[in-house]
C-alpha cells in the first residue's frame, strides 16, 4: 500500500515536476495555518514564477559552467578511474528502489511528527525533491547489509541530523541572506557548515587577528571593480583563461571567454530579483504564522520552513567563493595521493554548496574558501572509497556506463562527511552494526538536548550575531515586558 502510494507521489512529481509541486505543498500550507486563500494563492504563483525564473537562469549558468568546468579538468592531463557522472545517478538510485520510493510518504509523516511533537523546529516537506541527498547512503546500507529495516532506521537517523543541522543553522542563514522564516533542508549544501563552526570557534579561542574578506569589503576598497557586476566578470575571464589557455590566440575563444563572463555577471545582478520573488510567496505564511504565535494560537515559538537553496545560491560572496573553491578543488583532486576522482559533473553546483560556511562566517569569502577546500577535499576521498558500491547501485537502477568507464559517483552525494560516517556505523560488520548504530543514535540525542537547553550558545557557534540571537529568541521583547 505504501508504495503504491509513493509510486503515484512520484509519478506526480515526475509529470508536474517541483514548479508545480512546492507551490501546491505551500498553498496547502497557507491554508492549514489560516491564511486567506486569496494570499495563500498568490503567493503561490509567486513561488511558481521564482522557481520557473530559478530553472531559466541556472539552465544558462549550468549549461556554461559544465563547458568551463570540462576543459579546466581536461587540462590536469591526470586519468582517474571513477567519472563524476552528476546526482542524476544518485535520484536513478533512490527513485528505482523500494526504501527511496517509500521514504516520499515515511519522510513526510516522520517530519510531521517530529514538527508537531517540536523535536524540530522545521518544517521540511516544501524541500522533499533533495531528500535523495540522504537516501542515498540509506541506500547504500540496504546494499551492504541486506536488511530493509537496518537501512530504513540508518535514514530516519540521517534525517533528523539534516533537521538537527537546519534548526541550529536557521539565524545564521536568516541574518546574513535575510530572508526570515527560513532555513534551508539540502544537506549535501549546509553539512559543511559543521567544520565552518569548528574553525570559527578556533579562531575566536585563539584571538586570531580579524581579517574579513567579504562583498561590502571588497567594494568598499576596490570600488567599482569590486561591484558584484565586476566580480562576475573579473571571476568569469579568470577561469575562461583556465580553461581555454591552449587557444588564446583565437577571436572564436575570447569569444566563449566574454559570454561566460558575462552569465556570471547577469547572474550576480539578476539573482537577488528572483530570490525576492521566491521568497514573496512565502511571507503570507510567515506573517500569519508569527501572529498566530503572538496571540497564543499556536503554542511553538520556532517555525522555520525548509527551503531549496536556490534561494541563497546567487548571492555575492556565495557565488564567488563556489567559483573561487572549482578550480582549487580540481587541483587537490589531481594532487592528493591515494585519490581516485575528480569532480566534474558535480562541480559546477560548488556555490550551492558554499552556502553553510558563508552564512557561518557572516559572508566572508577567505575563511569560507579556506574551509571549502579542507572539508571538500575530504570529500575526495569518500567519493573513491564509495565509487564501487555507488556504480553497482547505478547499474542495478539502470545506468549505462560509458565506454571506457570502471566507476561512477555523484561527487555531490559523497560530500557528506557526516553521512559517510553514519553509513559505515549502520552497515558495519556482525553486532557491530547495532553498536555503532546505537552510538550514533545516543549522540543525536545527545546533541539535541545539548541544542534545546543551550539555544543561544549553538546558534552564536554557528555564525549568528548575540543580537540577532535575541531577536531571534525574543529575549530583547522579554526584557522590555519585564
Amino acid at each position: 500500500m505504501l508504495n503504491t502510494i509513493a509510486t503515484l507521489f512520484k509519478g506526480f512529481l515526475d509529470t508536474f515536476g517541483v514548479t508545480i509541486l512546492v507551490p501546491l505543498i505551500v498553498f496547502v500550507l497557507a491554508l492549514l495555518i489560516k491564511v486567506d486563500i486569496k494570499k495563500a494563492f498568490r503567493a503561490a504563483v509567486f513561488m511558481a514564477i521564482g522557481l520557473t525564473a530559478f530553472n531559466l537562469i541556472l539552465g544558462i549558468l549550468w549549461g556554461e559552467l559544465n563547458t568551463v568546468m570540462t576543459l579546466i579538468s581536461q587540462n590536469t592531463g591526470k586519468t582517474f578511474d571513477v567519472v563524476d557522472i552528476g546526482w542524476p545517478a544518485a535520484a536513478a538510485i533512490v527513485y528505482n528502489n523500494a526504501l527511496g520510493m517509500m521514504y516520499f510518504i515515511i519522510g513526510l509523516v516522520w517530519n510531521v511528527i517530529l514538527f508537531s511533537t517540536k523535536v524540530t523546529d522545521t518544517f521540511q516537506p516544501t524541500d522533499i525533491w533533495n531528500y535523495y541527498y540522504f537516501v542515498v547512503w540509506g541506500l547504500f546500507v540496504q546494499f551492504v547489509t541486506g536488511s530493509f529495516a537496518i537501512a530504513l532506521i540508518a535514514t530516519l537517523v540521517m534525517n533528523l541530523f539534516l533537521l538537527l543541522i537546519s534548526d541550529v543553522l536557521a539565524p545564521a542563514l536568516q541574518e546574513y541572506y535575510g530572508y526570515e522564516g527560513l532555513t534551508c533542508t539540502c544537506i549535501c549544501v549546509t553539512n559543511i557548515c559543521l567544520l565552518a563552526a569548528v574553525i570559527r570557534w578556533i579562531c575566536i579561542k585563539l584571538k586570531l587577528k580579524e581579517v574579513k574578506l567579504d562583498p561590502q569589503t571588497i567594494q568598499n576598497r576596490l570600488g567599482f571593480l569590486g561591484e558584484p557586476a565586476m566580480i562576475g566578470v573579473i571571476m568569469g575571464i579568470l577561469m575562461g583563461v583556465v580553461a581555454y589557455f591552449k587557444d588564446l590566440g583565437s577571436a572564436s575563444t575570447w569569444s566563449a571567454i566574454l559570454a561566460f563572463a558575462l552569465t556570471l555577471a547577469a547572474m550576480l545582478v539578476i539573482y537577488p530579483t528572483v530570490s525576492g520573488m521566491f521568497v514573496k510567496g512565502l511571507i503570507p505564511i510567515s506573517q500569519t504564522m508569527n501572529a498566530r504565535m503572538r496571540k497564543g494560537e499556536v503554542k511553538r515559538k520556532y517555525f522555520l520552513i525548509g527551503i531549496d537553496p536556490a534561494v541563497y545560491f546567487g548571492e555575492t560572496a556565495t557565488l564567488t567563493t563556489g567559483l573561487l573553491l572549482i578550480p582549487i578543488l580540481i587541483l587537490t583532486a589531481v594532487f592528493l595521493p591515494g585519490n581516485r576522482t575528480i569532480p566534474l559533473a558535480d562541480i559546477p553546483a560548488m556555490p550551492f554548496m558554499a552556502i553553510g560556511a558563508i552564512a557561518v562566517f557572516q559572508g566572508d569569502i577567505l575563511k569560507s574558501t579556506i574551509t571549502g577546500t579542507i572539508w571538500y577535499s575530504i570529500c575526495h576521498f569518500i567519493a573513491s572509497d564509495t565509487a564501487a558500491l555507488f556504480t553497482d547501485a547505478a547499474q542495478k537502477a539502470g545506468t549505462v556506463l560509458d565506454a571506457g568507464q570502471t566507476y561512477i559517483v555523484s561527487w555531490c552525494v559523497s560530500c557528506q562527511p557526516h553521512n559517510y560516517v553514519l553509513y559505515k556505523a549502520f552497515s558495519a560488520p556482525g553486532a557491530m552494526k547495532f553498536i555503532f548504530g546505537g552510538i550514533c543514535i545516543v549522540v543525536y540525542i545527545a546533541a539535541l538536548w545539548h541544542f534545546k537547553t543551550h539555544r543561544k550558545s549553538w546558534y552564536m557557534t554557528f555564525g549568528a550575531s548575540e543580537g540577532y540571537v535575541n531577536k531571534y529568541m525574543g529575549i530583547e521583547e522579554a526584557a522590555v515586558e519585564a
